[in-house]
């Protein structure tokens, strides 16, 4: 990829009232779906192969960090290339790349090669392909859809993201159930989609405009903008330290439902529960705003969640677990729209990339230790100790939640405050 500079041959977004007409806006959401799709199809059928392949709660627990801890690591790198590189031609190589080595390892388990050392490889090269591809998606959204559309238009992606999570799992868990490489299969398949959807784009964007800083110290501009900003700070160490729990309590429900005999279809469905919770977040997001104040909003769903979390410990049946794993996720995607809107209101546009990277890499840097640790603790202890663990820390992040004081502060915060109300009385 060469960068190339923006040039006055872009074209123009479409008016502000033709969102429904706007062809490269439906193109990359039915990309992104599809591979949302193949994604959430090998989200349930990653941890099945790995037990059914070693038997070892805690190799499935290894090869989950894995794949997550390399999708960290190419985090912070992957900020400056969507900075610097025209960012649809980053997305077209990450997922053509993608689609090769889905459809590789998809043939490895065909074939009965899927060895540990295998799918901890393949684990590391799907990872260091997502990050630039979640780095740039953002900034080419805002390339295709007019400014006053926009809050639409990630609104509407976000649920049809959602729906895809909802149906990966079920999809996955069915085709494994037929054969061990077909959700692998269907993987490979969306990327290829995905990447003809990008291919078909009318809009033709350029590099990034702006002046260009030497590659090491972009890598760090992202983590220093985020750092010198209270509110943000605060709310990405939060989402972060959650994200290590929740990482931990989705892989303790799939093994856990896993370990009382249940189909892959069935693990499929409990696990679905979490991506139809989630959905449910995003609707209810703009209610939430209208009659709470976003620091009330970020503490009442952190003490859900430990709570939701706790009652797993007392009902280990899978159709509880499926409805309280809902719940969890329906708590963090409300809270999580605070700190999208405190990231959208805050970051420029020529740092887009390099703040989503630096956050990306404070998301996904702790995963891949909540998976480490509870394939660890299942290994030697019950669910229900596993889960009581998790709800403590959960408990203790939303004492730490900011306050109303942080949000009231100056600047961002009281833009935050106010543009949620805002926003929730204009849909």
């Amino acid at each position: 990829m060469k960068a190339r500079g923006t040039t006055g041959a872009r074209r123009r977004a479409p008016a502000a009232d033709s969102l429904r007409r706007n062809r490269d806006f439906h193109l990359l959401c039915a990309g992104q779906g599809l591979s949302m799709l193949g994604s959430g199809a090998c989200a349930v059928a990653l941890p099945l192969l790995v037990l059914q392949v070693t038997g070892s709660p805690l190799r499935v627990g290894l090869v989950e960090a894995v794949w997550a801890g390399s999708l960290a690591l190419a985090c912070l790198p992957s900020g400056p290339v969507a900075d610097r590189f025209d960012r649809r031609t980053v997305l077209l190589v990450c997922d053509a790349g993608r689609a090769v080595a889905s459809a590789a390892l998809a043939a490895a388990v065909l074939a009965g090669l899927a060895s540990l050392p295998l799918l901890l490889v393949a684990g590391a090269v799907l990872g260091f392909l997502t990050a630039p591809f979640n780095a740039a998606v953002l900034p080419l959204v805002r390339e295709v859809v007019p400014e006053g559309r926009l809050a639409t238009a990630l609104a509407v992606n976000q649920v049809r993201g959602q729906a895809a999570y909802l149906l990966g799992p079920v999809i996955g868990g069915a085709l494994f159930g037929a054969g061990a490489s077909l959700p692998f299969w269907l993987d490979s398949a969306s990327y290829a989609v995905s990447s003809c959807c990008l291919l078909a784009l009318g809009v033709r964007t350029g590099a990034p405009a702006g002046p260009r800083e030497d590659w090491w110290p972009s890598f760090t501009t992202g983590l220093r903008f985020l750092w010198r900003d209270r509110l943000l700070r605060r709310l990405t160490l939060v989402a972060s330290a959650q994200n290590f729990a929740f990482d931990g309590v989705y892989l303790a429900v799939v093994m856990t439902t896993a370990r009382e005999g249940a189909s892959g279809l069935s693990v499929g469905m409990v696990t679905a529960a979490s991506a139809a919770g989630a959905m449910a977040g995003v609707v209810l997001a703009p209610s939430a705003g209208r009659h709470l104040g976003p620091s009330t909003i970020v503490l009442s769903t952190g003490v859900l969640c430990a709570a939701l979390v706790g009652a797993m410990a007392l009902a280990p049946e899978a159709t509880a677990l499926a409805a309280l794993l809902a719940g969890c996720s329906l708590a963090v995607a409300v809270s999580g729209s605070v700190l999208t809107l405190a990231r959208l209101l805050h970051t420029p546009e020529r740092l887009q990339g390099r703040v989503n990277g630096a956050m990306g890499l404070l998301f996904m840097a702790t995963p891949p230790l909540g998976a480490a640790l509870s394939g660890a603790l299942l290994d030697r202890l019950s669910a229900a100790v596993v889960f009581l663990a998790f709800a403590t820390v959960l408990a203790a992040l939303a004492a730490a939640s900011p306050g109303r004081r942080v949000f009231r502060r100056p600047g961002l915060g009281e833009a935050v405050a106010d543009r949620s109300r805002a926003g929730a009385a204009a849909d």
